[in-house]
């Protein structure tokens, strides 16, 4: 894993609120040489975005605020949390229902095999 700033050790640290720790500190945001317990999170830190997902026919579509881990973004296995549902589409040249929603998703852009995308993100279900 490359070297991560300080003024990102919050977003990326495994005690952060966020992930679910107990470091409620901004002192690293200030501190150039950065956190003293920094416990960098494997899979990144945590994203926002609005998508339209395809679900094929018959497939299960995850809770509303429950994470999953059968998700691919631009082709890096990744897990999601569908926090808001806008509306649903069907698409009948494909059979596949096009759900438009806001998810939480890890990135990890400081990992060894991180390649920035090149289009728009695409999040795929794999099972």
């Amino acid at each position: 894993m490359n070297e991560i700033p300080s003024q990102l050790q919050c977003a990326y640290c495994i005690r952060n609120t966020g992930h679910g720790g107990e470091c409620t500190s901004k002192k690293s945001i200030y501190d150039v040489s950065g956190c003293l317990i920094f416990k960098a999170d494997e899979k990144g830190c945590i994203w926002n975005k609005d998508f339209g997902i395809r679900i094929k026919m018959y497939q299960d579509f995850p809770l509303l605020n429950t994470w999953c881990d059968y998700w691919q973004l631009n082709d890096v296995d990744t897990e999601i949390r569908v926090t808001r549902i806008y509306g649903l589409k069907w698409d009948i040249k494909t059979g596949e229902l096009m759900v438009q929603c806001n998810c939480d998703y890890y990135i990890n852009e400081f990992h060894e095999d991180y390649k920035e995308p090149k289009q728009k993100p695409n999040l795929t279900i794999v099972k």
